[in-house]
């Protein structure tokens, strides 16, 4: 289903989930390098949690289920293919 989304709304709803997905796994990133093995509640585990967060939620728009489900894989299938539509 990655990048074969053909309702306007829910493309559109998957664009943004996918946006702000790849912003926050950007903001992971730089974090990366600060994470502290132990520490539950620094900014890295929380931007980690956002991330796992919203590739469940772009998973759920595009019709996948949770717990168990489709949801997590069809998110980032379509936020690999999104990444891809964005390369020059």
């Amino acid at each position: 289903m990655a990048g074969t989304v053909t309702d306007e709304s829910t493309r559109a709803a998957a664009d943004a989930l996918a946006a702000e997905l790849h912003r926050r796994a950007v903001r992971l990133e730089e974090l990366r390098p600060f994470k502290q093995p132990a520490c539950l509640g620094c900014p890295a585990v929380q931007v980690d949690g956002e991330v796992i967060g919203l590739r469940g939620a772009l998973g759920i728009v595009l019709g996948g289920t949770v717990p168990g489900g489709t949801a997590d894989e069809l998110g980032h299938e379509y936020y690999r293919a999104w990444l891809q539509r964005l390369a020059p």
